[in-house]
């Protein structure tokens, strides 16, 4: 139950005069008591000064207690007792949480602390059966070289009653106050946020017309805890699953506690009610809760939560359990040339295709990156084997981007109760496996030739652009000298520069990759994709590192790594000419095609800053070769 929090404490004349005596008291009795421990000779008067003692503290209306180092009761006197309605045997040698209710026994537990730390004076207010109450607790010395605390209960007065009553009314709590009748007598400001009725509206009508109370589980009726309250005489707390419904419809999740009101002769004269909206509060706790067993991406089960299914269904009355382990191949390709958003995607295309085929009660969980593990109880291998046949087919329907959806997918059924589930996870993980190895030649062939078709599908000029690119730099490469074998290398990576560009947007991908403005940037990026979709393939894989490099220029200025000279690989200098040289002479959308020759004027006046003197000397060589040849043709 929310409580009414610790107070600062000026200590009136009044107070130092029943600390002081207290503590006297108490004080003469832990000594004495030890004294008798020691078989001290004057036993009688020391008993007979223990009686009277004894008489004056019980004789006193206001409850007194002696709490030891480990805070259990060592002392009470006849008004505690009558407090909390417990016999003085019942209460020595015991402590709080075993005679309170726990969020009052760890108040009080608090603030028993803060004396023994402190050695200081601390009061605190408690509200016990329907009232308030000012404690006041106090170090004592043993006499053992330890503390204990002391400590006396006072009702609150009546002047005090009127302040505690405007604490009421303006703490975060919602508070309302019924009579013994069930009539609604007080809201505070949050109370009628919460409930939606003015105080002024509410007064006279029942709490159940304004305090409306539903079960957020559709579980049955909610328990009222006011009527149960009023039965019993004792504090109640609601069920964490009831909600307030205020008169506006709004629903609120609430920590609610009920404590009935006495009077001065014990009668019942109301009930109070303190609820906290916790919506805010439940619904992380859930959030929490859902995401500790399950994937955030997908949705799906993760991991954890497949594991505990594992061992719940490894019973006999499941058998036969089939387990279908899937790995989406693809996932590092679309990631490396369309980024993690596109990656993302293809997993949840997947899992959506997963829902989609699985039975209801079938696990679904995504096992780990690009795994998922399917747990169908009931189900027979050849049953599995159809669901597993459903997901890949429907999957190769789908494509993100321009990677074709395929999933590798491996099943494995138990039959036996002495069969180990482990050794069927890895049955279904080795066949799983042994299909991915079987796919992988054709598949990684097919996504090659996938994406060179979306790149020159929807850039038609891209092909031709790279087809003479590549024709110019073999015969560069030839007027170089280079071995056979490096000018096929280049007459290949020639053609394949610009792979990179299918990840780009197709306005982008359109404009003058040699124009810097606000697109530049993404532009840039298209060989390092190149460089990322060619390390992705065996039969391309060395000639990634050319692509990559051939909008590097010889001054160091160029990307994406700033390599200035030699620093950048001779077949990637001899693509950056030859690329250039078909991109100036080949007609554009922006512009005009130019004469070959005043091309390679424009490309020389470049040399040393953007190109290797080297490549384009044999550039010239080639041109004037053609010349010639050209010329001779025409006479």
């Amino acid at each position: 139950m929310p409580m009414i929090g610790e107070v600062s404490m000026k200590v009136s004349p009044v107070n130092i005069a029943i600390i002081v005596l207290v503590l006297f008291l108490l004080g003469l009795i832990m000594f004495f008591t030890i004294k008798k421990g020691r078989k001290i000779k004057k036993e009688r008067e020391i008993r007979r000064f223990n009686e009277l003692v004894q008489t004056f503290i019980e004789s006193e209306e206001i409850p007194v207690s002696l709490k030891d180092e480990e805070l259990h009761y060592i002392f009470v006197n006849l008004a505690m007792e009558e407090f909390y309605g417990i016999s003085s045997e019942e209460l020595i040698g015991r402590d709080d949480f075993e005679i309170l209710e726990e969020k009052l026994a760890m108040k009080e537990r608090k603030t028993d602390k803060k004396v023994l730390e402190t050695k200081t004076f601390v009061t605190d207010e408690m509200l016990w059966r329907g009232k308030i109450f000012k404690t006041t607790k106090f170090p004592v010395d043993l006499l053992n070289g330890k503390f204990g605390v002391g400590a006396y209960i006072r009702s609150v007065s009546e002047k005090n009653r009127e302040k505690y009553l405007k604490t009421l009314m303006s703490i975060g709590d919602g508070v309302m106050i019924v009579d013994p009748m069930g009539r609604v007598e007080m809201l505070n400001n949050t109370a009628e946020k919460m409930t939606g009725w003015t105080v002024l509206e509410a007064m006279g009508r029942h709490y159940s017309q304004v305090f409306v109370l539903e079960d957020d589980k559709e579980s049955g009726i909610v328990p009222d805890p006011i009527e149960e309250a009023f039965k019993d005489n004792t504090m109640k707390e609601l069920e964490s699953h009831v909600v307030l419904v205020s008169r506006d419809e709004k629903r609120y999740h609430l920590e609610e506690s009920v404590a009935p009101i006495s009077d001065d002769e014990g009668n019942i004269d109301g009930a109070i009610i303190i609820f906290r909206d916790v919506t805010e509060k439940k619904e992380r706790r859930a959030a929490i809760e859902y995401n500790s067993f399950h994937d955030t991406l997908t949705g799906l089960y993760n991991r954890r939560f497949f594991e505990e299914e594992l061992i719940r269904l490894d019973t006999e009355r499941n058998l036969p359990l089939s387990v279908i382990i899937g790995d989406v191949d693809g996932l590092k390709l679309t990631n490396d040339i369309f980024g993690h958003e596109a990656g993302d995607e293809l997993i949840k295309k997947v899992s959506e295709i997963f829902k989609k085929v699985c039975r209801a009660d079938d696990i679904i969980a995504r096992w780990g990156g690009d795994e998922f593990a399917i747990l169908l109880p009931q189900t027979e291998k050849k049953d599995a084997q159809q669901i597993s046949d459903r997901i890949k087919n429907n999957f190769s329907k789908e494509k993100i981007k321009s990677i074709q959806g395929n999933v590798s997918l491996g099943v494995a059924t138990k039959y036996a109760v002495e069969e180990d589930i482990e050794t069927i996870i890895s049955s279904a993980e080795n066949n799983m496996y042994m299909k991915k190895t079987l796919d992988k030649g054709k598949k990684k062939e097919d996504a090659f030739n996938i994406i060179l078709d979306k790149l020159y599908g929807e850039f038609p000029a891209e092909a031709e652009h790279s087809r003479k690119t590549s024709e110019i730099c073999k015969k560069i490469a030839r007027k170089m000298n280079l071995p056979e074998a490096e000018i096929n290398k280049v007459s290949k990576a020639a053609y394949l520069h610009d792979i990179g560009k299918v990840a780009l947007d197709k306005e982008v991908a359109s404009k003058n990759e040699y124009t810097v403005d606000e697109t530049y940037k993404e532009m840039k990026m298209h060989p390092v994709v190149g460089y990322r979709i060619l390390n992705a393939f065996d039969h391309t894989v060395d000639l990634a590192n050319i692509v990559l490099g051939h909008h590097e220029r010889w001054d160091g200025t160029g990307y994406p790594q700033g390599l200035k000279g030699k620093e950048t690989p001779k077949l990637s200098r001899i693509i950056a000419v030859g690329e250039r040289f078909d991109d100036m002479t080949t007609d554009k959308d922006y512009r005009k095609a130019i004469d070959p020759m005043a091309a390679l004027e424009e490309m020389k006046r470049n040399v040393g800053t953007h190109y290797d003197p080297e490549v384009v000397e044999a550039l010239e060589k080639v041109i004037l070769e053609e010349n010639r040849y050209s010329n001779k043709i025409s006479r």
